[in-house]
C-alpha cells in the first residue's frame, strides 16, 4: 500500500507538468488565431514550439484537442449567434508535425454545444 502512495505522489509533479504543456500550447493556438473553422470543422495545425515533441504522441494530442473544444466552446456559439446561425457542434481536427519523422499526428474529437455534453457518431 505505501508502495503505491509512493509511486502516486512521484507521478504528480509529470501529470502537472503535462497539464502545463496543454494549457501553454493551447493557449499559445488561441492567441495567434491559428485555429481555423472550415465548412465541416474546425483545425488546428501545430508546427513549431517547445513541447512539439510532447504532442507527437495519440493521448496528449487528444487531451490538447478536448481542452481546445472548452476553451473555445463559447467563442464559437457568440459568433455563430451574432452571424444568426444556429450553433452547430463542429468536429475539431488537432494536428502535430513529428519533426523526426516528418510527418503529422492527427486527432479529431468530437464538438459539444454544452461543457461535459457527448456526442455519439
Amino acid at each position: 500500500m505505501t508502495s503505491s502512495i509512493t509511486l502516486l505522489r512521484k507521478s504528480l509533479p509529470l501529470a502537472r507538468t503535462l497539464h502545463q504543456a496543454i494549457i501553454r500550447q493551447g493557449s499559445a493556438l488561441l492567441d495567434k488565431a491559428t485555429i481555423r473553422p472550415l465548412r465541416t470543422f474546425r483545425l488546428a495545425v501545430m508546427k513549431e514550439g517547445p513541447d512539439l515533441r510532447l504532442f507527437s504522441h495519440p493521448s496528449t494530442l487528444s487531451r490538447l484537442a478536448l481542452w481546445l473544444v472548452d476553451a473555445t466552446r463559447d467563442k464559437w456559439a457568440e459568433k455563430d449567434a451574432k452571424a444568426g446561425k444556429t450553433v452547430k457542434s463542429l468536429p475539431f481536427v488537432v494536428t502535430c508535425l513529428n519533426e523526426d519523422k516528418g510527418t503529422y499526428l492527427v486527432v479529431g474529437v468530437t464538438g459539444a454545444p454544452e461543457f461535459g455534453d457527448v456526442r455519439r457518431k
